[in-house]
């Protein structure tokens, strides 16, 4: 049987002139598997195509449509680990923390590959701040409740840099490391050192590269870190100067609060 001859062709079924009941269950036999090979590769296509739409939705900020792509796909091709580690990554965004956290789990149920695996694992220990429930008010003297502004699927935080700059970082449990602007990195005065290699990053679109710097003071409401490795990095995301990640984060003790727009930090 070449099924390069027949593919998304119906082939003839009809009953053989010679009346063989067995040799016709053999031709309907042979007519569902091709149809079934035909199926398959048009879903596989499908699932494909809304894939890349939803990864140019997200890199152009919309996180809602990418979502959206992403589960229209998982629709075409619900066993595919990528397709629900992509759509666990735009409900982050989203702030659906808890759909984001079963996203990586039924990735990691589907036998990922390994650089998938690794990701999807990292999404679901980012996202233990998140899923926690907001501490009592006033239960804990050092709990720093930080006001965040919300655009889009963003949250966003005013942090101070050095004592010297305020700036605009959009907040990012699933970030591993803080990003920062080259052109805040230049204002701050802690430039990469161009000597040292790029450190590889891995995004939705695939890896990148960005240098590392160390910040003397990150400060976000009353809660201080200091000597705070980031990656220097265009953003391309006009009124935000850099991303709130996890070599800030994991400093404390972080609850977010998308109810009353709240970022709780404690020690630790």
């Amino acid at each position: 049987m070449r099924l390069a001859r027949t593919s998304f062709v119906e082939p003839r079924c009809s009953q053989s002139r010679s009346g063989d009941s067995s040799h016709l269950i053999l031709r309907r036999a042979i007519c569902l598997v091709v149809l079934a090979v035909a199926t398959i590769s048009t879903l596989a296509t499908a699932a494909s195509n809304l894939n890349e739409a939803g990864k140019a939705a997200y890199e152009r900020g919309d996180f809602t449509t990418a979502e959206r792509l992403f589960s229209q796909a998982l629709a075409q091709a619900p066993g595919d680990p990528l397709l629900h580690y992509h759509r666990g990554v735009a409900l982050m965004r989203l702030s659906r923390w808890r759909e984001a956290s079963e996203e990586f789990e039924a990735t990691l149920r589907l036998n990922p590959p390994r650089d998938v695996e690794v990701a999807a694992r990292e999404g679901t220990r980012s996202l233990a701040p998140a899923l926690r429930e907001p501490a009592p008010r006033n239960t804990r003297s050092d709990d720093t409740p930080v006001s965040l502004r919300r655009i889009g699927g963003n949250w966003i935080a005013q942090v101070r840099l050095n004592d010297l700059r305020t700036a605009q970082f959009l907040v990012d449990t699933g970030a591993s490391t803080c990003v920062i602007s080259p052109e805040l990195a230049k204002a701050l005065g802690v430039e990469p050192d161009a000597r040292l290699p790029a450190i590889p990053m891995q995004t939705l679109s695939g890896m990148t590269s960005g240098r590392l710097v160390t910040i003397p003071s990150v400060r976000v409401g009353e809660s201080e870190a200091q000597n705070v490795v980031a990656v220097v990095y265009p953003l391309g995301l006009p009124m935000m100067d850099g991303i709130l990640g996890n070599t800030f984060l994991s400093r404390f003790t972080v609850t977010l609060d998308p109810e009353r727009g709240l970022l709780h930090l404690s020690s630790k």
